[in-house]
């Protein structure tokens, strides 16, 4: 598969090599990029998008960081029938004071940030309501987070939260953000694996998710992380997928 996306595209248009790309299984293809700048890996998941589409079988995982940056979806999460959420929403139209670039995007959401410290995910893949929902795609997601990190040592990380994302007690370590396209995923999960104090400083009035910067926490708040901490969490959550989606 991988020797299939490499015909069907040129990887320096993205600003990746022929490395970048391997294949899990028969099926998949992981992409790999650390520091992707962002406008680059969404114009490549948009093209990867229109490949799944072509070929429902197939599917591209990213795993990848990016530069400081913020992102808008289509909106905060809403809540149930009876419940309250108390989030706080973002305005749009101030995003020209923003202290860092700035994209609006089509995942679900509101305002999120990314930079070096965070491992992202996007899965882009055709979704199968007896194999693999979204409800369970997203559980997962989560799920082999969460054993890849009690490995390293972290007890207590759960996702079941009125709010989305993977929690340790009241703060949250990483968020989940989803596009759907002709029952094809894109966007993902951004795992906080190392803080960046100076980003939470600048986005303390912007309420990223609707709530307070303070609320985010990293993994090196909660155990010393392992050497190259990027590439390790990689290979071990991607032994999982390769494990589970068949």
């Amino acid at each position: 598969m991988k020797d299939a996306i490499l015909r069907a595209l040129d990887p320096a248009e993205y600003a990746l090599t022929s490395s970048s790309f391997e294949d899990l299984d028969h099926r998949t293809v992981v992409v790999t990029k650390w520091d992707w700048d962002y406008q680059l890996a969404h114009g490549f998941q948009r093209r990867a998008l229109e490949l799944v589409q072509q070929t429902p079988q197939l599917r591209i995982l990213l795993c990848c960081s990016h530069p400081e940056v913020l992102t808008y979806g289509r909106g905060l999460q809403r809540p149930r029938k009876g419940e309250s959420l108390d989030l706080v929403d973002f305005d749009v139209k101030a995003h020209a004071h923003l202290p860092y670039p700035f994209h609006q995007i089509e995942r679900g959401g509101g305002l999120t940030f990314h930079h070096p410290g965070q491992f992202v995910f996007y899965p882009v893949l055709k979704l199968n309501p007896s194999a693999l929902s979204l409800s369970r795609m997203i559980d997962e997601i989560f799920d082999f987070s969460i054993e890849v990190l009690r490995d390293w040592g972290i007890e207590g990380l759960h996702h079941q939260h009125k709010l989305l994302g993977l929690w340790h007690q009241d703060r949250k370590v990483a968020s989940m953000g989803i596009a759907i396209e002709k029952l094809t995923t894109f966007h993902g999960m951004a795992l906080n694996l190392r803080e960046n104090s100076e980003m939470i400083r600048a986005i303390s009035t912007l309420n990223p998710c609707g709530l307070t910067a303070e609320t985010y926490t990293a993994v090196e708040n909660l155990l010393q992380v392992p050497p190259a901490a990027h590439e390790k969490f990689r290979a071990e959550f991607l032994q999982r997928i390769k494990h589970e989606w068949k």
